[in-house]
């Protein structure tokens, strides 16, 4: 996709026509249509480089490289030489050099990608970094829906959970209302933002008031590692988690996303994951198709500012 940004480390750094592209390409990838994985010069060489733990991101985006006919690289940061000083840009720009032409990157370091946009050593994709954003997961989610013919305008969509620490859930704010769609943020107060100016976004402690007014339910998990103990889940689930039988309860359709994984018996209980209102299995199948519209729209987006051009010095 020509001027598709060739570091993608927020939602910020789509607009509303790049973000479009990629979820019509994502359905066409998705059903095959009129769409032919054709990379006339070479072979694209991409990597992953996963500093934090992952199976959904890292094995959907190893998949969704193989299904475009591209060759994959599983970069072991722990046994790079990384370990021996060097920097993640000449760690990056080393790749490049070697031929590869775009690299996923999940860090526990927030903001850590920022630094690469204004002269990238390499085209980078953000696989979530720290408590930031993971945007490829937001616009999974909203590929989700819309491949379900749930629309977003005008609707309630309802983030419960651990809001402070889910990157997923910050890039959620900064897309959702894109499409129209009005924010919920649900959770104790310690896991929600102080967010008063926003006009998109609403907060409540109230379930009742959740299952009242959300259109849309997207749970997430209590992230015991960012918070050093788990007792930040304790009765956790008697205030603030949702069941089938509460859901059973409305008179209305309220479709149930997740973005994995999930604390069964914390945030959601094993009946609701099995029931027809949860999509968390269509977000982990859709995971694919997204994100190679992602990974081609990157590939062919004509940027010529990637990494040092070729040294002509001793050259005559």
């Amino acid at each position: 996709m020509e001027n598709f940004p060739s570091v993608l480390e927020s939602i910020k750094d789509l607009n509303k026509r790049q973000i479009d592209g990629v979820l019509n390409l994502a359905h066409k990838l998705k059903n095959r249509s009129d769409t032919r994985f054709s990379f006339p010069n070479k072979t694209p060489i991409i990597a992953t480089s996963f500093l934090e733990n992952s199976t959904r991101t890292k094995h959907s985006f190893e998949i969704a490289i193989s299904k475009l006919g591209c060759t994959y690289i599983d970069f072991d940061a722990e046994t790079s030489s990384l370990k021996k000083g060097e920097t993640l840009k000449q760690t990056l720009l080393t790749l490049n050099d070697q031929g590869v032409d775009l690299c996923v990157i999940r860090t526990s370091v927030s903001n850590q990608l920022n630094e690469f946009k204004e002269q990238p050593p390499i085209k980078i994709i953000n696989g979530g970094d720290g408590t930031n954003e993971h945007p490829t997961q937001a616009l999974l989610d909203v590929f989700t829906l819309i491949e379900n013919n749930i629309s977003l305008e005008g609707k309630v969509f309802c983030i419960a959970g651990d809001n402070i620490h889910s990157r997923v859930g910050h890039s959620l704010i900064e897309l959702l209302p894109q499409f129209g769609a009005k924010i919920l943020l649900f959770g104790p107060k310690e896991y929600l933002p102080n967010i008063t100016t926003d006009k998109n976004i609403t907060i409540t402690h109230s379930r009742d008031e959740v299952l009242e007014k959300a259109d849309i339910l997207y749970l997430l998990r209590i992230q015991t590692e960012r918070h050093g103990d788990l007792k930040c889940i304790e009765n956790y689930s008697e205030e603030y988690g949702f069941t089938l039988k509460m859901i059973e309860a409305l008179n209305k359709k309220l479709p149930v996303l997740h973005p994995g994984p999930a604390n069964i018996g914390v945030e959601i209980c094993e009946e609701l994951i099995n029931s027809k209102y949860y999509l968390g299995h269509e977000q982990v199948r859709n995971s694919i198709y997204l994100r190679m519209a992602l990974v081609q729209s990157m590939l062919q987006n004509g940027a010529k500012n990637i990494g040092f051009e070729e040294n002509t010095f001793f050259k005559f």
